[in-house]
């Protein structure tokens, strides 16, 4: 099954106070405007190369957010990729239950993740790059172990074409994550080759990169069995920041749950400061995670967001996490800190560990959600030691188990 994109011209217009506003048409002409309080919009195709660079930097360092157009994703594989989806989240709920992801195996369905030490209003199914980077070999053979796991799919009786359609998908976000990780250095003013850019080549051969596909179900806040006492109402995803280098999201076009802190309220996730991010047709939304930020010292930012429930509609996402290899330790770029005689900010951070600690965190309550802060070079962290006997504690090419590794990550406060 092969997909190809049709050339596509995408010209946006978003109500706002009851009038039609223009506020982006993919003419290249460079006068690409965004009305107040939306994030920004960025063409992929625009063949102004400093002027797209331009555009990346301030998305990154301001909102943390932009949605992308002509991003060279075939427009008919996301299309094939959503109802395959939708299909897998329709089939009956025990069969779901045969895919369940476990404290020994981070891939599979699930429908009680914690965020914040909150659960979530959502079913969801990981599936991440095999150990072995190779498809085509069996999901639980021993090649394809790694801190992750095992990807666990419906069998094609179960959900017809869903493997296929969804590995097809993968691989064209994993192209582009390429290409946005590049384009984000060279707006930082990295070079070719540089010693700052081998980070990128080795993004691009070791990346951990995970596809999560999530499902909201209708929240009736006046249906008493949805509503704890004494709780706030509960949200699809509760406020975080992503853990990884870059997420690409697709969302549905017609709910719009997914909300943003304004970058000028210091991501105080006040009720005044989130901003609602309106999907445009065919676009997807890109935002920068934890690593980039430590990786361009606080330059770039990892956003505050959140999902909202809706009463009524279902909703469909699929957030793509390009992350790092595991052994990879993320430090502050030298054209981020020493040629710019900046002070370095962050202390080096090792993905892996950063990664157990998010997954551990989903599955059971360890006392901490670790965060970038812990490795800020003014504050004080048992972080810094802890991540350094668990590597080398860790085989990242075994499944990571939260038990045998529980007294190392634990919080001790």
């Amino acid at each position: 099954m092969t997909f190809s994109n049709p050339k596509v011209i995408i010209e946006i217009k978003s109500e706002i106070n009851g009038e039609n506003e223009v506020v982006m048409t993919n003419n290249n002409n460079g006068n690409n405007s965004t009305p107040k309080d939306e994030i920004p919009v960025i063409d992929l195709s625009n063949p102004n190369t400093e002027q797209l660079l331009q555009q990346i930097l301030r998305a990154c360092t301001t909102w943390g957010f932009f949605q992308l157009i002509n991003h060279d994703i075939p427009l008919p594989l996301i299309q094939s990729y959503r109802d395959s989806k939708a299909r897998f989240f329709s089939m009956p709920y025990e069969t779901k239950l045969k895919l369940k992801r476990n404290a020994q195996n981070a891939r599979g369905y699930f429908d009680d993740e914690l965020t914040k030490r909150r659960r979530d209003w959502k079913e969801a199914l990981d599936v991440g790059v095999p150990g072995s980077r190779k498809w085509d070999t069996a999901d639980f053979d021993e090649s394809n172990a790694c801190l992750d796991g095992f990807n666990q799919f419906p069998t094609q009786e179960e959900c017809p074409d869903f493997r296929e359609v969804t590995v097809q998908y993968f691989e064209e976000c994993v192209k582009l994550s390429n290409r946005l990780a590049r384009l984000m250095a060279c707006a930082l003013g990295i070079t070719e080759g540089s010693d700052d850019a081998q980070i990128l080549d080795r993004m691009a051969l070791d990346h951990t990169s995970y596809l999560r596909m999530n499902y909201y179900p209708p929240c009736d806040l006046n249906d008493a069995s949805t509503v704890i006492p004494d709780d706030p109402p509960p949200l699809g995803i509760s406020p975080h920041r992503d853990a990884g280098f870059l997420t690409i999201l697709l969302q549905d076009d017609d709910c719009h749950s997914l909300q943003v802190a304004r970058f000028e309220d210091s991501d105080l996730g006040r009720d005044n400061s989130w901003v609602t991010v309106n999907p445009i047709p065919g676009a997807v939304t890109i935002n920068t995670g934890d690593m980039a930020m430590i990786w361009s010292n606080g330059t770039f930012r990892a956003p505050l967001h959140r999902v909202l429930t809706d009463p009524t509609k279902k909703r469909y996402s699929s957030p793509f996490f390009y992350n790092p290899g595991y052994n990879e330790l993320i430090s502050p770029l030298d054209c981020c800190c020493c040629e710019k005689k900046k002070e370095i900010k962050y202390r080096p951070c090792l993905w892996g560990y950063f990664r157990a600690l998010r997954f551990a965190g989903d599955l059971t309550d360890l006392g901490v959600e670790i965060q970038t802060s812990h490795f800020k070079m003014d504050t004080t962290s048992d972080h810094i030691e802890k991540q350094d006997e668990f590597q080398k504690a860790v085989n990242f090419e075994e499944n990571f188990n939260v038990e045998k590794y529980r007294s190392i990550l634990e919080s001790k406060d």
